[in-house]
């Protein structure tokens, strides 16, 4: 096995067997065998028996039950407990990520190029698709208050791969959606690297980012700033 790639959902049953069929293709052509952690949160949608579908069809499926709506951040780190493999990743399952950009993003991890490499809007040859003022705002503001803590251009992708041995024996407990963050600060790695992808707008379901969304994320920042400080 080469990844185990984790995929949070909500309310995703439309996308999801859209993306699995493309990670998996994507895997097969580069000749890499991966598996999909799906961690479902209860989803009233159906998501989570759409996910058992594609367990039976690929064979490479898991998929993780929750009891309600729990959050991204402590669904992937769920889903990091039970990969198999020695790279771990994580994708949005509503297609904003490639999924043809997988290979991209395991090759200089399992080339040891690299320990964790970060899928990044805001580098060269990065960008967003028709996102509005506001949103692209949002983001870089986010980045923005991130900085002190790392030199990663976009270090709030939630669109990455890296070593197992990066989150082995650290406690991690993001809240909202910035996992890939806590990792940067807390992970051990010696060489991170950024490759360019284009956020493409979800074209079915409705975005989960919101108000509160962006309260957690700032509650994250205040913890990350604390445990960098020696506070925590």
């Amino acid at each position: 096995m080469d990844a185990s790639i984790i995929v949070p959902t909500f309310n995703e049953r439309n996308n999801l067997p859209v993306l699995a069929q493309r990670v998996f293709s994507a895997a097969k052509g580069a000749g890499l065998d991966v598996e999909l952690i799906v961690v479902d949160d209860n989803s009233p949608d159906g998501t989570g028996d759409a996910a058992e579908e594609l367990r039976k069809k690929f064979g490479s499926v898991k998929v993780i039950h929750r009891s309600g709506k729990l959050g991204l951040a402590s669904a992937v780190i769920e889903g990091f407990r039970e990969a198999s493999a020695n790279i771990l990743g994580v994708i949005d399952a509503d297609l904003s990520h490639s999924p043809e950009m997988v290979p991209d993003l395991i090759r200089p991890v399992r080339e040891g190029k690299a320990d964790l490499v970060f899928a990044s809007r805001y580098i060269k040859g990065g960008g967003e698709e028709n996102w509005p003022f506001l949103r692209k705002l949002t983001s870089k503001g986010a980045i923005l208050l991130a900085r002190p803590l790392t030199p990663v251009k976009d270090c709030v992708s939630g669109f990455f791969f890296m070593k197992k041995g990066v989150i082995d024996n650290v406690e991690l407990n993001a809240r909202g959606y910035k996992i890939g963050l806590e990792i940067l600060v807390k992970g051990k790695f010696k060489r991170v690297i950024e490759v360019p992808y284009t956020f493409v707008n979800r074209k079915r379901g409705k975005s989960k980012l919101n108000s509160s969304e962006f309260a957690n994320y700032l509650i994250t920042l205040k913890n990350l700033y604390a445990y960098r400080l020696g506070f925590r």
